[in-house]
């Protein structure tokens, strides 16, 4: 061989591996985005619809409760006791009436204060609660409220008429009474047999009620809040709620601090709006009275959910995370058989047997797809038509490619299609290229369904081709239909945010399977090769053989893990009383048992008990205790605790070492699978055991975190 031939050879091997690689990573990179685009329009999708939901919801809560408040001093105006007494004002119809308010009040444990006042103002009842019980006020204690606002517009309505005020803190003596008590404040005027206005009947009611009810709705959303119709905050950030009642505070409102949402919400009483903050979906909560020929008191309320960008991205940012990581494996199997087909087209011999392969294992992955899969050419004729296309739209693929792809759409569509084509060829204005849009595909037996449709085309040797991948959304159709139904039965669900989950892993899960047959056979091909050819290679071939192999078998580790964290993710809960302690201390034993040289003292706290799946604690400890032991190491004695604590009133479990800790600043990443802090040569693992525990944490309903220093050790907490 002449000196520089072997690096001629290098060159040629090199631009050929290119050459075969680039279409190849373009089409998984193009068909990798396409898929995320779907499902996370899908997520955003159903995360919108979750707001939409829980905002009506809070609207009818805020709005049914009034009404029953007004339904209730609609009744004591008219009560046969009240009558009574306004019929004689004798004492005995004076203690039937307070008899009855009693009795009322008890039956009603948000009311704070029930009162019947006369036309001058006088109160002539007043039924206080403290705590749990109800009393008549004293006689001595009995005040005139005719310079109170509630009295005074309650005063001048007509038979029949409700007041109710906007919701504020009650104030005694001209003080907030404290603790702070939100109160919202119900009257109607009382008319005797003949017609004359004799007072009025007040509820104060606790308000705090209507404000848990609308806070109870916080789980599925970023943060839920009510705005006064002055654009103060009553539910919202805490020191900025009720800030009308204070005047150093007067000028922190929602519509100061977001005056965009403010003057949408002023002139349509129910939508979405995007800001620099972020999403803010919302509601007007309205209260009517009329009657009479007063005209209408109205009072009204604004229910809001505000998602910030960030909430936005982090729904997100799991589906991110698992498509970058099954593309990254992908990416990664497609440049090793890109270099064996170099490799080998340079000796002619096994050229064809390595190209047959590529084109297979490329086929493995489109025709495996559910998704529907079509490649067309310039012309607009159908080249490639996968399994999943064949099953979305009835027509086997030897009868619908060479044919148009007009044929896949209703009629009064391809016109429109033709023209778009067209019009792309010309000027290359991508108006669907690189979308994902919804439109309607035609089935072989004549049915039309709605379809998801994401387009890219590329671009290989001056031939123009356009790859779509279809998706059949009916069943998505039909759950928007459900979603409307749910709406009007008041229940949250958020089924189609598990679903999407559940999707994602079992595509992450499906990959990781897929990659299982490439590695094997570079293995088991590199090992083929050494045996047969041994002799023939020389020293840096069987080198070069041998960093394959161990390649493939370390990404044969990372993908096994990825499949236990699937495997997790996938598990159904069992829920039942387990004893933590008894697991951990046979874990303990065993790890002991593995290295009985090492010095190690466990404290394993007694009868930690806790209520979850058996088996999945097993794994969630096991590979918190197996951490800790690898990490200490390093110590002599080491030191293991696990144990339970308190943390914001909440019980939460521990597990405790003094071996060599990490730095807070990276504790963000800390349970993203395949996230190491350490080197791989002192500390061996793959980067999933944290990651593990934390999707069996959350699948308990329980979060997890960690506190360190480095070289000080290091402690995980987790709650269920």
């Amino acid at each position: 061989m002449r000196p520089g031939s072997e690096s001629i050879v290098s060159g040629r091997t090199i631009k050929r591996a290119a050459l075969i690689f680039l279409p190849l990573a373009v089409a998984a990179v193009v068909a990798s985005y396409l898929l995320y685009a779907s499902q996370a329009n899908a997520i955003r999708s159903t995360a919108q619809a979750t707001e939409g939901r829980v905002v009506d919801i809070a609207r009818q809560r805020v709005g049914l409760t009034v009404s029953s408040l007004m339904a209730d001093v609609s009744y004591l105006s008219e009560q046969d006791a009240l009558r009574t007494y306004l019929a004689g004002s004798d004492p005995a119809a004076l203690r039937h009436l307070e008899a009855e308010y009693l009795a009322f009040a008890r039956h009603r444990q948000f009311f704070d204060q029930l009162r019947f006042i006369d036309a001058s103002g006088q109160e002539i009842v007043r039924v206080n609660r403290k705590g749990d019980a109800v009393a008549l006020a004293p006689p001595d204690q009995l005040q005139n409220k005719a310079d109170q606002d509630y009295t005074i517009e309650t005063m001048k309505l007509d038979r029949g008429q409700t007041f109710v005020s906007d919701i504020d803190l009650n104030v005694e003596q001209g003080t907030i009474e404290q603790p702070a008590k939100p109160t919202i404040r119900v009257g109607e005027p009382v008319f005797d047999d003949s017609g004359t206005k004799r007072g009025i009947v007040v509820i104060n009611y606790l308000a705090q009620r209507i404000l848990d009810r609308v806070s109870e709705l916080r789980d599925p959303v970023a943060d839920i809040w009510l705005v006064n119709a002055q654009g103060y905050w009553l539910l919202g950030p805490p020191e900025d709620a009720f800030a009308f009642m204070y005047p150093e505070r007067k000028d922190r409102t929602f519509a100061a601090a977001h005056p965009d949402a403010w003057r949408q919400m002023q002139s349509v009483p129910a939508g979405r709006v995007e800001t620099e903050f972020g999403r803010f979906a919302y509601a007007r909560a309205e209260v009517e009275q009329s009657g009479g020929n007063v005209g209408p008191i109205l009072s009204s309320w604004f229910v809001v959910i505000p998602t910030p960008h960030a909430f936005s991205d982090a729904q997100t940012s799991v589906l991110r995370f698992n498509f970058a990581v099954a593309s990254g494996g992908l990416l990664l199997v497609l440049a090793g058989i890109s270099l064996g087909l170099a490799r080998h087209q340079v000796h002619r011999l096994e050229a064809e047997q390595l190209v047959r392969l590529s084109e297979a294992r490329l086929r493995a992955v489109t025709e495996t797809a559910s998704d529907a899969i079509i490649s067309a050419d310039r012309e607009g004729i159908v080249r490639y038509f996968n399994p999943g296309a064949e099953k979305a739209f009835g027509h086997a693929e030897q009868d619908i490619v060479g044919h148009p792809l007009t044929e896949l759409m209703p009629e009064r569509f391809r016109q429109l299609h033709t023209g778009g084509f067209r019009h792309y060829l010309e000027t290359r204005d991508p108006k669907v290229v690189g979308q994902t849009v919804e439109l309607v595909g035609l089935r072989k037996d004549g049915r039309e369904f709605p379809i998801e449709l994401a387009l890219a085309s590329s671009e290989v040797d001056g031939a123009l081709f356009f790859t779509a991948i279809v998706r059949d959304i009916t069943k998505r159709a039909e759950a928007e239909c459900e979603i409307q139904d749910l709406n009007r039965r008041l229940q949250l669900d958020n089924a189609e945010l598990e679903a999407v989950n559940k999707e994602l892993e079992a595509f992450s899960y499906s990959v990781s399977h897929d990659l299982r047959a490439p590695l094997r056979a570079i293995d088991g091909f590199s090992q083929a090769l050494v045996e047969d050819a041994g002799p023939l290679l020389k020293s840096e071939h069987h080198s070069h053989l041998n960093r394959v192999r161990q390649a493939a078998q370390r990404m044969g580790v990372l993908i096994d893990d990825l499949i236990k964290l699937a495997r997790v993710t996938r598990t159904d809960v069992k829920i039942a009383d387990v004893d933590l302690s008894e697991i951990a201390l046979a874990l303990a034993t065993s790890l002991q048992d593995s290295a009985p040289q090492r010095q190690v003292e466990f404290a394993i706290a007694p009868d930690v008990q806790a209520t979850g799946d058996p088996r999945l604690m097993q794994v969630a400890l096991d590979n918190l205790l197996n951490n800790s032991w690898k990490f200490t190491a390093s110590r002599s004695p080491a030191r293991i605790e696990f144990g339970k604590t308190v943390a914001n009133g909440k019980p939460a479990f521990f597990v405790r070492d003094n071996g060599v800790g990490f730095d807070m600043n990276y504790a963000g990443k800390m349970f993203g699978a395949f996230q190491r802090f350490h080197d791989a040569r002192e500390f061996a693992g793959t980067g999933i055991g944290l990651a593990t525990v934390q999707r069996i944490v959350h699948k308990h309903g329980g979060r997890i975190w960690a506190e360190s220093q480095p070289g000080e050790g290091a402690t995980f907490y987790f709650t269920l």
